[in-house]
């Protein structure tokens, strides 16, 4: 693939990621303050169910259709088929299963909650063929678009609501606001196929989907939200808000990172997969560019959340700063690795490996939840944290079995993004003790500070890095640049 269609691509993804999740994020800190925890709980345990059925929708022939070379004119409509019958299937199994739901949760008011979110399930699956599309085209530009537009009306639509009295309906009208606008974006751009019934063109990616499906479900549906269900479940709608808010926020920079890079190394690393230098160098840049990036922001989120709470959402929301803290490390290696293991895997074409990964990643998150789950909240955020450390060692294997990447360069990668972290957390606190009890003056001060430290010490201890970085920058930004330069110094072209 040309560097400029991955540059493009990259591009867009971030301008994509970036405009749609500050716009989540801003209308969510609104929102939270207007609501409190109690009611924003009760919209979280119904999106516990939300999240973990919603992976469903697509049953892995979306990542055929871009990592498959060439796709017959009649397959795209056949997938739609299916999204659209597992949609319409799963709204309905909704409607039917939400007084239970709030029955198990313990909160009656989930009932109405779930039955007004149920749609989206439908709208969703309506969505998952036309983004296919257009990524497999690296048409970021127009996801890009449509993404930015849904989470802005979306937010503003759930604000009034929530201005008008509306309590949690406010977080309900911008889910389903924002899927609605998302999906007429996306048709809006060209990317849609009417329905068909030729359902043997599905035959031939049969193998590779349920392998992928099944891999997503485990990771994006039971690893990522065995957590909210437990604290819903056993500790109340008021501990998954402060859990659950923690979350969302740590899960920012997973977000930026997976879609941005992520949504963009898949279709790369496929049409890479003849050329294995090629991709062990796209690999190596992503690794290093996300470990610089990831570690200090990270860094300086978990010391800087005293401050950040207090302004931001309040005094109410206290109990959620131990959990940010915590939920840091775990949020860090996954904004650096997440983003390309299993595109990796997928792109060359191993749903199987991929699958196993998936199973074992969920036992093992499974198991770090479970064991902090009787010391509450914070509990369980540790017990997360330390079960994404102990998965590290597997990304390097799997690295080193498919591409041949010794673990020391792979523990290389880490120790430049490790060492600005160290000097831009540090440059914090230190404000923060020459500065106490001034919160917004400790926040003022104390991010420019973290943030010129860590771009110094980048740019004196790593010179190479950050020219690296740089050129990488020049190229996303579409302002050129000649060949990239390596992190040992020497063009990547050269070697």
């Amino acid at each position: 693939m040309a560097d400029s269609s991955l540059s493009t691509g990259i591009r867009w993804s971030g301008i994509s990621v970036i405009g749609r999740e500050v716009s989540r994020a801003g209308f969510t800190i609104v929102l939270a303050r207007l609501i409190g925890p109690e009611a924003f709980g009760i919209v979280a345990q119904a999106l516990v169910y939300i999240g973990i059925v919603a992976l469903l929708l697509d049953q892995g022939f979306s990542s055929a259709l871009i990592q498959r070379e060439r796709i017959e004119p009649d397959m795209p409509g056949a997938v739609v088929t299916v999204n659209l019958a597992v949609g319409g299937a799963l709204t309905a199994l909704t409607c039917a299963v939400a007084s239970t739901w709030a029955s198990f949760m313990h909160s009656p008011e989930l009932t109405l909650v779930l039955v007004a979110l149920s749609p989206s399930l439908l709208i969703r699956a309506a969505s998952i063929t036309p983004r296919a599309l257009l990524q497999r085209d690296m048409r970021f530009r127009e996801i890009g678009l449509a993404d930015i537009t849904a989470a802005m009306v979306g937010g503003l639509a759930g604000l009034g609501v929530a201005l008008a009295g509306g309590s949690y309906w406010g977080l309900v009208a911008q889910i389903v606001t924002t899927d609605s606008v998302l999906l007429l974006m996306l048709l809006a751009a060209g990317a849609g196929r009417s329905p068909n019934l030729r359902l043997r063109h599905l035959r031939d990616i049969a193998a590779f989907s349920w392998r992928a499906f099944t891999a997503g479900l485990l990771i994006n549906s039971v690893s990522r939200n065995i957590d909210n269900l437990l604290v819903g479940r056993i500790q109340g709608p008021q501990a998954l808000a402060f859990y659950g808010l923690a979350y969302r926020l740590l899960l920012l920079p997973v977000q930026l990172a997976c879609t941005t890079v992520g949504a963009v190394l898949f279709p790369a690393f496929a049409r890479l997969a003849h050329d294995l230098d090629a991709l062990r160098r796209e690999l190596a840049r992503a690794t290093r560019a996300n470990a610089v990036l990831a570690l200090p922001v990270m860094a300086t989120a978990a010391v800087a959340a005293p401050q950040f709470m207090a302004l931001l959402f309040g005094s109410q929301w206290e109990p959620a700063i131990p959990i940010i803290q915590v939920l840091a490390m775990a949020g860090a290696i996954q904004a650096i690795y997440q983003p390309s293991t299993a595109p990796l895997m997928l792109g060359l074409g191993h749903a199987g490996l991929n699958l196993r990964y998936a199973w074992l990643t969920t036992v093992v998150s499974t198991t770090g939840i479970v064991a902090g789950l009787p010391f509450g909240p914070f509990g369980v955020a540790v017990g997360y944290s330390l079960a994404t450390g102990l998965l590290v060692p597997v990304e390097w294997l799997i690295r080193r079995r498919l591409l041949g990447v010794t673990l020391r360069s792979q523990v290389a990668l880490l120790l430049p993004g490790l060492h600005v972290a160290i000097w831009a957390a540090a440059t914090y606190l230190l404000v923060a003790v020459l500065v106490p009890d001034r919160t917004v003056v400790v926040l003022v001060l104390g991010m420019p500070g973290a943030a010129v430290a860590g771009a110094t010490v980048l740019r004196l201890a790593h010179p190479t890095l950050f020219a690296e970085l740089r050129h990488m920058a020049d190229r996303v930004l579409g302002r050129g640049g000649g060949p990239p330069v390596s992190s040992e110094g020497r063009t990547d072209v050269a070697r």
